[in-house]
């Protein structure tokens, strides 16, 4: 699988035929807490070819502010950072103990995000590392995540919630159980387990057989 680094974005751009007018979409994203605010990882798709092939391509975004830190995304992509396609949001341990209240209702209110997506919650690594694993069947990493998930929600393995769910779940100040992913030993994203939310934050976990 071809890999496009953050610092190569520029260059992409222009080579690929990119534009302001044809912008990448977002297929997931990795959100952090930092000491100044927050942070964030997005995985965007770039078409390789006429034929179809597509590679990842990561922008690195932060802002003190959520609104602040999409408005950076938007800023280091002339202004269209689309946002509409995007599938999963990692939440990194730095957030989830923080709390996610605040950006469950954020993204519940971008008209361009999708109610449906999945929130997962990273741990034994930071959520942007989580993101950029090699996907099984040289596919993209945040595409296959998302398949992951949709798959053990239909077989019963995981809870189905999608974030219009989480955000209600949240506003209504209720016990709320995300998965959780991990770092296989031959280096692929798994799921396995739950991350416990109080009051919108983090209170423990649990495993998949609690």
């Amino acid at each position: 699988m071809k890999r496009i680094t953050a610092w190569m974005l520029l260059c992409i751009l222009p080579l690929s035929g990119c534009s302001a007018e044809s912008p990448l979409p977002v297929s997931a994203a990795a959100l952090s807490r930092t000491a100044e605010g927050y942070a964030m990882t997005a995985e965007l798709i770039r078409q390789d070819s006429l034929d179809g092939d597509a590679a990842p391509v990561y922008l690195t975004a932060e802002g003190e502010s959520l609104s602040a830190l999409f408005e950076d995304a938007d800023r280091k992509l002339g202004g269209h950072f689309y946002f509409s396609h995007a599938e999963t949001v990692l939440i990194d341990l730095t957030l989830a103990q923080d709390g996610i209240t605040e950006l469950a209702a954020y993204l519940a209110a971008r008209t361009d995000a999708r109610l449906t997506l999945r929130l997962v919650v990273a741990r034994g690594a930071p959520a942007e590392a989580l993101l950029q694993l090699d996907a099984l069947g040289e596919s993209i990493p945040g595409v296959a995540l998302y398949e992951l998930l949709q798959g053990l929600a239909r077989r019963g393995d995981l809870p189905d919630l999608p974030l219009y769910k989480v955000h209600n779940a949240l506003q209504q100040e209720e016990r709320l159980l995300l998965p959780c992913l991990y770092q296989t030993e031959d280096g692929h994203a798994a799921a396995e387990g739950f991350a416990v939310f109080e009051q919108g934050k983090l209170a423990g976990f649990l495993s998949q057989e609690e």
